[in-house]
């Protein structure tokens, strides 16, 4: 699943997160998606955290998957 905090930190989580997994961060989390976006996984087994405001680095990374830019496009660029 995707979530988000008030401190604009994505989080894509296999796990329900209550409470953002981003490092030194309390903040309750609130589900954006229910999708999982699987190659996540694979840095991280329980997942990832990002700044929304560097969400645009996914989408320009030339060794990032197309499905997974697809599906962050998606999402977050609606």
């Amino acid at each position: 699943m995707i979530y988000e905090c008030s401190q604009g930190h994505i989080c894509f989580s296999k796990d329900s997160l209550d409470i953002c997994g981003m490092k030194d961060c309390s903040k309750t989390t609130l589900v954006i998606s229910p999708i999982d976006i699987k190659w996540f996984y694979k840095i991280n087994k329980t997942g990832l955290c990002i700044n929304r405001s560097e969400l645009h680095k996914i989408i320009e990374d030339p060794n990032m998957t197309n499905n997974v830019k697809r599906q962050i496009q998606e999402v977050f660029m609606r």
